[in-house]
This record gives structure tokens, sequence and C-alpha cells, in this order.
């Protein structure tokens, strides 16, 4: 689950061991529907951090939309109660929308269960028990866990398609070159220090990472893992904890924690548009005719792995179409041939 703060107390100090087995397991992740978590989680927590334009199209989205539900269970809940389930564990570095969707949409009842029993019973949602969880989230579990980890999947994939769809490419590929200058920093200066500087509050130490949270939460957790995913948001400023899996919880997942990612003018230059860059764009001018990647690699003196990295980025972005001759995949800055249809593969 996803804990925030507000009040005194202590530091929230969540503690992930992994050692040197679970080191080798940690990585990194992008995925559509994390925005969509994040955004919304912002927008019901700290809306003020949000710039008043996406204030206001997150808020138009979810009234237009009617997503009532999804509302109330992404925006945090009086303490920062935000069911992990609507941020599913990313089975690669890159998971595409529909499978997003489709991981929420199929949620083990028990899991849910799981999740949502702190927000009926008040441990989670509020430890002091002075509010009652929004009627609505209770009339939507009177159907059963399986309806409700569907309604809450159409409600994502309404608010993607109107608060998301039209910045996803800009987003997506921030978050890439994020993940890229963080893998040149590995490289560079190795893990623990990449690691130490992704966010204020995220600290490697003893062969382990701490997510310090500010005071006003009882919620402390030990826990060891084989790995941790890491995943960068352009909506937060500093590193939240998710999927927190003390022992006897079902259909355990991996430790994932979301960070700030760069500031685009942070990020490497590329001399050109963040998503475009040098190497694209001469491959742009390349595509005027349909080309493989090898014909792109010996003309551009780069390996075919490079190439294809490049054209995929392009191809999701729309700027070039995909289509299937014989044994060949043929790639085409879009618009420079009236043949536009893609490879159904």
């Amino acid at each position: 689950m996803t804990f925030e703060n507000c009040g005194e107390g202590g530091l929230i100090v969540i503690r992930i061991n992994l050692g040197a087995h679970g080191l080798g397991g940690v990585r990194f992740a992008v995925s559509p529907l994390d925005p969509a978590k994040d955004l919304l989680f912002a927008l019901g927590r700290t809306p003020n951090a949000l710039s008043a334009q996406w204030r206001a199209r997150t808020t138009k989205a979810l009234s237009q939309e009617r997503l009532g539900l999804l509302a109330v269970v992404a925006g945090g809940g009086p303490h920062g109660y935000a069911p992990d389930f609507l941020r599913p564990e990313p089975q690669g570095f890159q998971t595409s929308l529909d499978a997003a969707l489709h991981q929420v949409a199929t949620t083990p009842p028990e899991r849910i269960r799981y999740e949502l029993t702190g927000a009926i019973s008040g441990h989670s949602w509020d430890p002091g028990s002075a509010h009652r969880p929004p009627r609505q989230l209770l009339q939507a579990l009177e159907h059963g866990e399986d309806h409700f980890a569907q309604r809450l999947a159409d409600e994502l994939t309404q608010f993607w398609r109107a608060a998301l769809a039209p910045s996803w490419p800009g987003i997506r590929a921030h978050l890439e070159a994020d993940v890229t200058a963080r893998a040149s920093e590995i490289a560079h200066h190795g893990l623990a220090d990449t690691l130490n500087h992704l966010a204020p509050n995220l600290e490697w130490r003893d062969a382990g990472l701490t997510v310090h949270l500010p005071p006003g939460s009882p919620h402390r957790l030990n826990l060891d893992a084989d790995g941790a995913i890491l995943v960068p948001s352009v909506f937060t400023d500093r590193a939240v904890f998710c999927a927190a899996e003390p022992p006897g919880a079902p259909a355990p997942r991996t430790p994932l924690i979301v960070y700030p990612a760069a500031p685009a003018d942070c990020l490497p230059p590329s001399g050109e548009h963040q998503l475009i860059g040098a190497t694209r764009l001469k491959m742009l001018t390349e595509l005027s005719q349909p080309r493989s990647t090898s014909e792109i690699a010996q003309r551009l003196y780069l390996s075919p792995a490079t190439v294809s990295y490049h054209l995929q980025i392009l191809h999701r972005a729309g700027l070039v179409t995909r289509t299937r001759r014989s044994r060949h995949v043929l790639y085409q800055r879009l618009g420079t041939s009236p043949e536009r249809g893609r490879d159904p593969a």
C-alpha cells in the first residue's frame, strides 16, 4: 500500500533489506498506467504541487467521465491510503497500457480484500476511526471484488484517454530519458551512488534501501526482499514506497519505489527535441522511403540493436509506420507514402 503523512509524530521508516542477492534484482521500469496513479494521488493529496493545467485537466476528466470511484480510491484518502493493485507490478522494462489494465482488472479477490481491509476497518484509511470510508467505496464493494477490480480498470481506461493520452508521448520520452541517464550514472559512479541520488528521502545504506517519509504515521516496515523495482515519475517530488508486503500478505509483490524523474533540463542534452534527438532526426531523414533496420544501420554506421531501439520509440510515438514485406520489416516516416498500415505482429 502507498502511505503518506499528515500531522505530528515520528518518521515513517520503510527499510528494504536486499543484500548482495537482492541487489542483483534491482531494476527500472516504465508503465503508461503509473503516471495516471501518480496524477490522481497528487490531486488528492497535494494538489498545489501540480501545475494549474494538470489540475484542470485531471479534474475535468474525472468530472466529465463521472469517475467518482476512481477519484475516491486512487486519491489517497484522509491518511494517504491508496491500494497498490492500481499500480500492477511491471513484468519488464516497458509495459503496454492494455497489459497493465488487464492486470488491474484481474487482480485476485484475496489481494483486493487484503488491500482494502484497512480502508473498511479504519486501520489504514483513518487510524483514529474518526471518518468512515466513503459510501461510494462501500457500495462498489457490495458487488464483489471481481466487479470492483473491473470497474476500476474501466475508469482508469477512461481517465487515461481523457487526461494523459495527449501528453503520453512526451511523458514517455521524459521517463525513458531519465532511465537512460540513470544507467549512465551507474556506469560512471556505481549503483550505490546512483540510488542515493534518486530522491532526497531515499537512502542506500548497509545493503538496503530506506525510504524516509515525513512524520505523522505509525507505519513502519522492515522487510527482506530479492529485488526492487524503481519507477520514475513526473508527478512526485520525493520517493514513495508501494507494495508493502508484511508476512502473510496474499499474492506478494516485489517492492516498488516511485522516484521523481530528473527535470528535462537536467537530462543529457540531445541538441533537438527530447523525443527526437540528433540520432532519431537522422533516422527520420533516411526514412523518406521504406528501409529495414539493417539498411539504416549500414547508412548511419550504427549497430542494428541501436537502430531497433530508436525505431521502436519513433514508432510508438506515431512518427514512423511499420510494414512487413516478405521476411523484412520496413519503416518509413509518416506522411511520405500512402502506405500507412502497421505491422499487425
